[in-house]
């Protein structure tokens, strides 16, 4: 005998799936600005406790104000100190890139086909480098493009820093009482793991590309400048991007002869001893909490799907969809 399923819909369900698909649609249609305003919460997390520390001594406003101050020199001097020259050395490589390989030896086998494809990427690494500098890519996706990008993200920063205690009173009074001490310490740990990584990994950058570009001046090896870039930037990935920051420079040493290459590799990987050992535990510690396999994913996706802008956000993304993961049953349990 032939069954039927009844099945009730309730008035309430079919709204709750319809208010679910409209903010799906609604996020997907701003989703360049949801990425804007994410970078800005990161930077705001990772300065924000630099700030109520300097609060304890100077008023606020003078804190973000001398903050910023920094902030802007810093990338002032890396757009007007750092990015020419390492543009015109990649430049440089790329036209010097036959003669190295040939220099190589039995290696140039190896690679000769696959050269063009080198020295083409090599220029436009050179062009895109370049284009940072004088504010012409795009920061936001297509949204809010190179230096109108570039200043909304500073002035929104500088905003929510300086109304930080006003965002948390925000916070306070707009989350229903009975869910505030449940989802408050949640917010408050997202921030807290997204600041930690960035601030320890831009330290942690910084230290190690500056002890490679030490190392290869120190040994008269040309390019210097954007091979200790590269493994500065490629320190992000955890583990083997040291070793990765280590494979042009030792390339290109061998090819200038075997006793500098030799000299190079042992200095990198004293370098890199010193990063596993001392520097990473000391620096990064407990910043995110996260699986070195995760951080490469997460980066390879964000690389995938958003390109640059996905490579900066992957980490903390991933850092604030842990805590989430962490905290699902209590979560739950506010929803429930």
């Amino acid at each position: 005998m032939e069954q039927k399923v009844k099945f009730d819909i309730s008035t309430v369900t079919i709204l709750k799936v319809a208010a679910v698909v409209l903010g799906i649609w609604l996020l997907f249609a701003v989703r360049n600005i949801v990425f804007l305003f994410f970078i800005v919460l990161v930077v705001v997390a990772a300065l924000g406790p630099l700030v109520d520390r300097m609060t304890k001594y100077i008023p606020r406003l003078l804190a973000v104000i001398i903050l910023s101050i920094v902030v802007l020199g810093i990338l002032a001097a890396v757009g007007f100190l750092i990015v020419p020259p390492v543009v015109t050395e990649v430049k440089q490589l790329a036209i010097n890139l036959p003669s190295i390989a040939i220099k190589l030896g039995p290696l140039y086998q190896h690679i000769q086909n696959s050269l063009g494809n080198y020295q083409q990427g090599l220029f436009n690494v050179s062009s895109q480098i370049g284009k940072i500098s004088s504010g012409l890519y795009s920061t936001t996706v297509g949204f809010i493009t190179g230096l109108l990008g570039f200043l909304t993200i500073l002035v929104l920063s500088f905003y929510m820093l300086l109304e930080q205690n006003a965002i948390k009173n925000f916070l306070n009074q707009s989350i229903p009482s009975e869910k505030k001490e449940k989802i408050i310490p949640i917010l408050k740990k997202i921030s807290e793991k997204m600041g930690s990584w960035l601030r320890s990994q831009f330290v942690l950058m910084f230290i190690i590309g500056a002890l490679d570009f030490i190392a290869l001046i120190s040994l008269g090896v040309p390019y210097a400048l954007a091979l200790a870039l590269w493994g500065g930037l490629i320190e992000v990935v955890p583990y083997i991007g040291p070793w990765l920051g280590l494979i042009p420079a030792v390339a290109i040493s061998f090819s200038l002869s075997p006793l500098k290459g030799i000299l190079v590799l042992i200095a990198f990987v004293i370098i890199q001893q010193i990063e596993s050992n001392f520097l990473a535990p000391k620096i990064m510690g407990k910043a995110v909490g996260l699986s070195p396999v995760i951080i490469i994913l997460a980066l390879l996706v964000g690389a995938e799907l958003m390109g640059l802008l996905g490579i900066i956000i992957a980490v903390p993304v991933a850092a604030a969809l842990s805590v989430l993961i962490q905290e699902w049953p209590e979560i739950r349990k506010l929803y429930s």
